[in-house]
C-alpha cells in the first residue's frame, strides 16, 4: 500500500494490508481524526524531508506522533517507551477503497 499525506510531503508504503484497523476514542485520536494500522517498523517506509514532519509527544510519552508541517495531517506514529515491535499508520492516509473493506476494532483509549 502507497498512500501520503494530503500535500504530498509525507509519502508512506507499507508491505501489506494490516489485519485490522483500530479507532480509539483517546483525546488525541479523536480530535486529529486517527484510523490506525500497524505494523513491524521494518515493514514500514516513511519518506519525507526531516524539515516536512514535526513531533509530537502527549502527556503519557508513550508514543512520538508525526505531523507533516506544510498540511497538518498526523501521518504515523512511532514509540517512545510503547513496545518498539509496532508502529502505528493513519490509514486515512491510503485511499478509502485499500482499507475500509477491514474489520474495524474500537478501543476504549479515553479510560486508559
Amino acid at each position: 500500500m502507497k498512500g501520503s499525506c494530503h500535500c504530498g510531503a509525507v509519502q508512506i508504503s507499507v508491505a501489506a494490508s494490516p489485519v485490522e484497523v483500530l479507532r480509539c476514542n483517546c483525546t488525541l485520536c479523536r480530535k486529529t481524526g486517527w484510523r490506525g494500522g500497524y505494523w513491524p517498523p521494518g515493514d514500514v517506509t516513511i519518506a519525507a524531508q526531516p524539515d516536512a514532519i514535526s513531533p509530537y509527544v502527549q502527556g503519557d510519552r508513550t508514543i512520538t506522533s508525526w505531523i507533516c508541517r506544510r498540511c497538518g495531517c498526523f501521518t504515523h506514529w512511532t514509540p517512545l517507551t510503547a513496545s518498539p515491535e509496532r508502529m502505528g499508520v493513519n490509514m486515512r492516509m491510503f485511499e478509502a477503497e485499500e482499507w475500509h473493506h477491514l474489520p474495524v476494532r474500537e478501543v476504549d483509549g479515553a479510560r486508559g
